[in-house]
């Protein structure tokens, strides 16, 4: 017997959280809340008078309280027609809200991808940055090493000048030693020059080579850092787009339920509303979508207004 008691307070627990979302076409149990209480009431009260008037045959009061009955009728729809204004306006206001918390989820998860873009960029330069200097180091070692090697050597015109230069001094030809000397001098100078030239270029164009590699290297990292990027732009700008789409969708499917909640057909007989209704109808699309991005959705109401258990 307790067990039934719990399924039958489970399922009436659970009827209730479902037929918690009043709205113009339908109200929490189902049916359409055609009647306001207060206005029920005071339609009552009239109906009751204009009766009393018409046993009394104060025909013209029973005009004016039958007219009123019309009069407070248009005033309950009227009623309801705002007390629906004002929930949809709060739908609405809710799906804003709901768009407001997605987008910047959006703009957080993508700020995070593009800080992750960008520290896998920086350290692609580094890498870069640490190989070209140890490159560089390799290099003038090279370098070093080469030039340490590489020494003025005379050519054979040049030996043989200066040869004959100190041949001719030996013997007092002076005037032809001079003359000799000068030319020795000048090949010397050619020679040095050469050499000099030559030794710079064993320094230099290994540089320049090297320079020039690592420029077309680092321009190959920043191209495929900046692809990399662009992709992961394109990507966002096309997640952005089916984010703005998706809730213009849930905005138009909104809107149309809202439309259809004035000529929604009442319910005489049994309750044909499902349950469910609360839970995906389009006509509460604002605040389901908040609650589940929330985390309210499946928030439990004050059990002191749950149904009592019935055995």
């Amino acid at each position: 017997t307790t067990f039934v008691s719990l399924q039958a307070f489970a399922a009436r627990s659970t009827m209730a959280v479902k037929a918690t979302r009043p709205s113009f076409s339908r109200g929490a149990d189902g049916r359409t809340p055609s009647n306001v209480p207060e206005f029920q009431q005071r339609m009552e009260d009239l109906s009751m008078q204009t009766t009393r008037n018409l046993s009394l045959g104060d025909y013209e009061s029973a005009q004016n309280t039958f007219y009123s009955i019309d009069a407070t009728r248009k005033d309950q729809l009227k009623f309801r027609q705002d007390k629906e204004q004002k929930r949809q306006d709060i739908e609405k206001s809710n799906l804003g809200k709901s768009y407001s918390v997605e987008k910047a989820r959006f703009e957080a998860e993508w700020a995070k991808k593009e800080a992750e873009i960008d520290l896998v960029c920086q350290e692609k330069m580094q890498v870069l940055d640490e190989t070209h200097q140890i490159g560089i180091a390799n290099l003038e070692q090279e370098i070093a090493a080469k030039v340490k090697s590489f020494r003025f050597k005379a050519s054979v015109a040049l030996l043989q000048l200066e040869d004959t230069e100190r041949r001719l001094g030996l013997a007092n030809e002076f005037k032809q030693a001079a003359e000799v000397r000068a030319r020795a001098q000048r090949l010397r100078k050619i020679e040095e020059a050469a050499y000099e030239a030559r030794r710079q270029e064993i320094e230099s164009r290994p540089r320049q080579q090297l320079r020039e590699a690592q420029e077309a290297e680092r321009r190959f990292t920043e191209q495929k850092c900046h692809a990399m990027k662009v992709e992961l732009k394109r990507k966002r700008d096309k997640a952005a787009a089916v984010l703005r789409q998706r809730y213009r969708n849930l905005e138009l499917d909104m809107t149309h339920s809202f439309a259809l909640e004035t000529v929604a057909q009442a319910e005489i007989g049994s309750v044909k509303t499902h349950n469910s209704r609360s839970e995906q109808s389009s006509t509460f699309r604002g605040s389901l979508k908040l609650e589940a991005l929330t985390g309210t959705k499946f928030d439990v109401p004050d059990v002191s207004r749950m149904p009592d258990i019935v055995d």
